[in-house]
């Protein structure tokens, strides 16, 4: 009897089991990041929540192109232009628990709790909370991340061509989404001082950091380049909003550094764009950055040699990380840096995380072994507070934006009811929703974040947007008039003379809009 063989393996089998290896290797980075996740936002992924843009963008990723985004559009046949919330929020959650794996793999992050930590972190951060709040460019987004993470493994790698598959990567990325650049510049900075933290010479620092710096400049460049490209060959231009939202100059550079610091502090003092909300979640960073700072005492202490060159290279590294978090300033307009921008504050966690794990086996005097240990249990337990909070807000977000959704759908159904019964309402009669809605008190009293939180307001009457949901969540078709086209009511003394909503008369047919006046 002839014995049996085994069949050929093929690719797709040993790709599986390629995956599956490194799945149990970093399981724990990975199941975290799943489940703190789900602990975020299941809410949000099990109903359709949604915000202005959400609603216009029902069966679209937005602009592409025109915002130099090319990399979103090719994405359509793997994300189909659908805001589907479960598929898109299951794969967001799983491109983002691959991104931390490899950060956990680029830092060498030992113990599983800082693991856990390092997960709960990047995926309750508030900038990914804000996104998820744009559902229909979540999953797209969420790739984004993985592809600038990856691209920092590919430099750091042994692969032949590393540096040209690390720029393809990091293309591939900011062609998605440019703003994550910023995620890659901090942990860029991060595996430098890394580098001095397990003895790596000062000068072959210095070095690395000079090409880490070429690295980021061919990526940037070689992406305007791609992307005019694009733009000649399919005859588009920026749209006026992407246009405005640039302002790269080099006489600009220094006052676009001092805000970037200055806005780095507004983030502990003030909660700049809602990255740190609450008086406790500011005081836990307090903590966290001073444990840091005391293990970073106790490493100096440790070194048996005493290098001037290598603190004083570590004071300029953490000096750049600010920088390098906020360098989307150097890029942008003020107004264009807003919450889902800042996503490369996490490196902030990052270097506390790391700096804890390298100061684990210190060879530091008894005398002060303790108040290593405290400094660590400080950071930890600091971190760990400020994930819970995290938590909380995702869940406060999905509960207003949930209310919001009630709100608008209850205002709108009503008003298709009045408008039925209105005299002289016809096919050819135009909605003119005007002015601004006034939200409910309770709104400012419990849900304050969203004043700094991009895209967390949810949806408002007033929102310009309003059509499409009349269209998408009520089924009404009515000839509407935007903006722009009722300047001319404004000065009618019949709309003058109207009550605001919620008052009797707020409603009325002038000529041939059904006109709804929402604040004076």
């Amino acid at each position: 009897m002839e014995p049996q063989t085994c069949p050929q393996t093929l690719i797709w089998e040993t790709g599986a089991r390629w995956l599956w290896e490194r799945l149990k290797a970093y399981r724990v980075p990975f199941l975290s990041t799943l489940i703190i996740g789900f602990l975020c936002y299941l809410f949000s992924f099990t109903n359709k929540l949604i915000n202005h843009d959400e609603t216009y963008c029902l069966f679209t990723k937005g602009a592409t192109v025109t915002s130099g985004r090319w990399g979103l559009g090719l994405l359509d046949s793997v994300f189909p232009n659908v805001s589907m919330p479960w598929i898109y929020g299951v794969m967001a959650l799983v491109l983002i628990a691959a991104g931390v794996c490899v950060i956990v793999r680029l830092f060498r992050i030992r113990r599983p709790l800082f693991q856990v930590l390092l997960a709960g972190c990047v995926i309750s951060f508030p900038s990914l909370i804000a996104t998820v709040s744009y559902m229909f460019t979540l999953a797209p987004y969420a790739l984004s991340f993985l592809l600038a993470v990856t691209s920092l493994y590919l430099l750091e790698s042994r692969f032949r061509c590393r540096f040209l598959l690390a720029v393809g990567c990091m293309i591939g990325s900011l062609s998605i989404y440019q703003a994550y650049i910023s995620i890659a510049a901090g942990l860029l900075v991060l595996l430098l001082i890394r580098r001095l933290f397990t003895g790596e010479d000062v000068s072959g620092v210095v070095k690395t950091g000079f090409s880490y710096l070429g690295f980021l400049i061919a990526s940037l460049g070689s992406y305007y380049l791609a992307t005019r490209l694009v733009n000649l060959v399919l005859h588009i231009d920026f749209t006026g909003y992407a246009g405005d939202s640039l302002s790269f100059r080099l006489s600009d550079i220094p006052g676009d550094i001092l805000t970037a610091y200055g806005n780095f502090l507004s983030f502990f003092t003030t909660g700049y764009r809602g990255l740190i909300n609450g008086s406790l979640c500011r005081w836990m960073h307090y903590f966290c950055l001073t444990a840091a700072g005391i293990l970073l005492i106790f490493w100096g202490i440790s070194r048996k040699k005493r290098e001037i060159a290598r603190f004083l290279l570590l004071a300029v590294l953490i000096g750049l990380l600010p920088l390098a978090i906020n360098c989307m300033h150097l890029f942008s307009a003020e107004d264009a840096v807003h919450s889902l921008v800042l996503y490369g504050f996490i490196a902030v966690y990052v270097f506390v995380l790391m700096v804890a794990d390298v100061c684990l086996d210190l060879p530091i005097p008894r005398i002060f072994q303790r108040l290593s240990r405290g400094a660590q249990h400080l950071g930890v337990l600091a971190l760990a507070v400020i994930l819970a909070c995290n938590i909380y807000l995702a869940n406060q977000v999905s509960l207003n934006l949930y209310l919001r959704y009630e709100n608008a759908y209850a205002f709108y159904t009503g008003l298709v009811a009045q408008l039925q019964q209105t005299p002289g309402f016809d096919e050819n009669t135009r909605i003119a929703v005007m002015g601004d809605y006034q939200s409910p008190k309770f709104y400012s009293d419990n849900f304050s974040f969203t004043s700094e939180l991009t895209g967390t307001t949810g949806f408002l009457p007033s929102s310009y947007s309003k059509y499409r949901f009349l269209e998408y969540y009520l089924g009404i078709t009515v000839p509407v008039s935007w903006d722009e086209e009722l300047a001319f009511l404004r000065e009618e003394e019949e709309f003058i003379q109207m009550p605001v909503y919620p008052n009797a008369g707020c409603c009325k047919m002038i000529g041939d809009y059904f006109v709804v006046k929402l604040s004076d």
